[in-house]
């Protein structure tokens, strides 16, 4: 349920202790910092620790992460940017509630970019793009059926990343990253009503990888166009029920 944006920071006082994602960030340079604390309020966004209409006090954030009151401000103007914060008439940001036009339209985008894309790598089959998939799928093999959703996120992440990178077009990861958060928060919520989610996708993400393997173009892009709107629907199912 989504809080009042108007809600006092008081509920952040009340749960610092619990936001893994807001600790102390080490000494580092203005940018480095601004970076570091957009992804740290970025992933307790998309891990639910700042619950939609929840109030950004920035001072308080800023004391959490031992840092200025500067790199908080230029980090909540890019959550702004990335539609993951939203400003408040009464000034200040609050987080912004995840709607399904929201999803609906990212998983749009997303599909055109990761379609075009395996099929250009299967049909290329380059061999670092090859070790690259093959190294995330270990790396998830290893995690031997641990259900941490954070580092699940990563991976799924590195995988559809990989897919990307492995085109040698570095423009298909920079249209991707804005709406990455989207597609996580999409996930979190999925769980709630579909808690063998993940168990799904990287089944999926196998037979994606084989067929790209493989030099299947065709399969593969069938393949990981089912996946991702097999996602969508899922992810409008979980609104409805949830």
């Amino acid at each position: 349920m989504s809080l009042n944006p108007d809600t006092d920071a008081g509920l952040l006082q009340e749960k610092a202790s619990c936001f893994s994602s807001l600790s102390a960030l080490p000494p580092r340079d203005t940018s480095a910092l601004a970076r570091s604390v957009r992804d740290r309020l970025r992933r307790a966004i998309v891990l639910e620790e700042l619950p939609a209409g929840v109030r950004l006090n920035q001072v308080m954030v800023a004391q959490q992460l031992g840092v200025s009151r500067m790199p908080v401000r230029v980090a909540a103007a890019d959550l702004v940017v990335e539609g993951l914060l939203e400003p408040l008439p009464t000034g200040g940001v609050a987080v912004k509630a995840l709607s399904r036009s929201d999803v609906e339209a990212a998983y749009k985008v997303r599909e055109a970019l990761e379609t075009h894309s395996v099929r250009e790598v299967a049909q290329a089959r380059p061999e670092r793009g090859l070790r690259e998939l093959s190294s995330v799928l270990k790396r998830h093999e290893e995690l031997g059926g641990v259900n941490d959703t954070e580092r699940l996120l990563e991976l799924d992440r590195a995988f559809h990343w990989a897919i990307l990178d492995a085109t040698g077009n570095p423009y298909f990861r920079r249209a991707m990253v804005p709406m990455w958060s989207v597609v996580e928060r999409a996930m979190v919520g999925m769980l709630r009503t579909i808690p063998e989610m993940f168990d799904l996708a990287w089944r999926e993400h196998r037979q994606i990888a084989e067929a790209i393997a493989n030099g299947d173009a065709d399969l593969a892009e069938q393949r990981i166009r089912k996946h991702i709107r097999d996602s969508a629907t899922k992810f409008s199912k979980a609104i409805r029920e949830g």
